[in-house]
């Protein structure tokens, strides 16, 4: 490569041939000082820690699924829940919750016929992830339309999960009693759908004159895995509300 300047033109050669006369130069500099510099260091280094790899077998699912229709049970019960709604929604949303606790008795057997023990308590990663938070908005608000909406949005995601499950299931037997019980709560979202928005015309997908997406008995993602949008609480100074994300159980909210 062809230059005007002066100076020598640059090559690989002439790089390694200054990079070492610099390299050569800063060890003489050090030799000849009185004392190496001291580099310090503020604070500790984090400590990597490696994640332990955790079979997901039909007990942890089984078990997971125990906490989740614990916790759902717990949410539709709530007193929050039950006060706020209409009349003649009430009871439904009641029988849900009662529903729920019936699937319990169903999963038990199940744990206890594979040797595994039975989990009693919620998961408390998703009541913390979401659960609570929806807890606190329908308090806060105190619409009677919350009652509904939540409901629909928890029997949406618990008919998501057990499909979820239903596809990690090892044992052919046990996906087809998650799948009957998934079914159960498949069923009481097209309930909740049709008391939020009733009719045929609710049966198939649509949109508001804003645009917004209306709830549907027949959604067109069927068995969709994605996570559960429900806007719930009081109308902010935007005039929105607050939207809370319900995420199927994943790999740190299961019951090993």
């Amino acid at each position: 490569m062809n230059t005007k300047n002066s100076s020598q033109p640059i090559s690989r050669r002439n790089m390694l041939r200054t990079s070492g006369a610099l390299a050569a130069s800063g060890v003489v500099l050090a030799a000849c000082g009185s004392s190496s510099p001291i580099v310090t260091r503020i604070g500790e280094s984090p400590t990597t820690v490696k994640l332990t790899d955790v079979p997901v077998t039909d007990l942890a699912l089984l078990r997971t699924a125990m906490s989740l229709e614990t916790m759902v049970s717990s949410m539709l019960g709530d007193s929050s829940v039950i006060a706020i709604a209409d009349p003649k929604v009430a009871p439904v949303i009641a029988a849900f919750a009662a529903g729920h606790i019936a699937h319990l008795e169903e999963i038990r057997p199940l744990i206890a016929a594979r040797g595994g023990k039975a989990y009693e308590e919620t998961n408390t990663k998703l009541m913390q992830s979401y659960g609570q938070t929806a807890l606190d908005l329908v308090k806060e608000g105190k619409v009677a339309a919350d009652s509904l909406a939540l409901t629909h949005a928890l029997e949406t995601l618990v008919a998501g999960t057990y499909q979820y499950f239903v596809s990690l299931t090892v044992e052919p037997a046990l996906r087809a009693s998650m799948m009957r019980i998934g079914v159960t709560a498949s069923r009481r979202a097209a309930v909740a759908a049709q008391l939020i928005r009733g009719g045929t015309t609710a049966f198939a997908p649509s949109n508001d004159a804003e645009g917004n997406a209306l709830v549907a008995t027949l959604p067109n993602a069927f068995g969709s895995l994605s996570a559960v949008q429900v806007a719930l609480g009081p109308v902010n100074d935007t005039g929105s509300r607050a939207t809370v994300l319900m995420d199927t159980p994943s790999i740190n909210s299961l019951i090993y």
